[in-house]
C-alpha cells in the first residue's frame, strides 16, 4: 500500500468529519465512523506494517505457490481480471510455513513469474511484508 492512498483515504476522513459538522444526520456520522474505523484499524496498521518490513526486514525468496485468479464486477455487467501471487517460505524462529500474498494484479503474471519471488519481511512480525514484484513488466 501506498502513501497516496493512505492519504486520499485520509482526505476522505477529513471531508466526511466536515460533512458531519456541516450536515449533522446520523447517516454521515456512520459513514465517518466507518471510515474512521477503516482508516485507524485496517489502512494505518497495514502501511505502517510495510514500512516497519522495509526499513528492519530482512529480505528472504519465498517459493510461489499459485497464483490465485478472480473476477470482479465493474459497471454495468462488466467484469475485470484479479490476479494474486501466493508464496511460501519457511519461518526460521518456528519452523511455521508465511502465506505471502501480493496486492491485486490486473494482469495475469503467471509468463513472467519465477519461483520464487523475493520478499521483506520484519521476521519478528510475519505479517508485516512486502513482496517484490519489479520482475513484471509495467503496463
Amino acid at each position: 500500500m501506498s502513501l497516496i492512498t493512505l492519504i486520499i483515504a485520509g482526505l476522505i476522513l477529513a471531508a466526511l468529519l466536515v460533512l458531519c459538522w456541516v450536515l449533522p444526520h446520523p447517516i454521515t456520522w456512520l459513514m465517518a465512523a466507518v471510515m474512521a474505523a477503516l482508516f485507524f484499524l485496517v489502512l494505518l496498521p497495514k502501511y505502517q506494517g510495510e514500512q516497519q518490513a522495509l526499513a528492519h526486514g530482512q529480505t528472504v525468496a519465498a517459493a510461489v505457490a499459485e497464483v490465485r485468479h478472480w473476477q470482479r464486477k465493474v459497471g454495468d455487467g462488466n467484469y475485470e481480471d484479479n490476479y494474486e501471487i501466493i508464496a511460501l517460505w519457511p519461518n526460521p524462529h518456528n519452523g511455521q510455513m508465511v502465506r505471502f500474498v501480493s496486492p491485486p494484479l490486473r494482469q495475469n503474471p503467471q509468463a513472467h513469474l519465477p519461483a520464487a519471488v523475493n520478499v521483506t519481511v520484519d521476521t519478528d512480525n510475519p505479517k508485516n511484508y512486502v513482496m517484490d514484484l519489479s520482475f513484471l513488466p509495467k503496463i
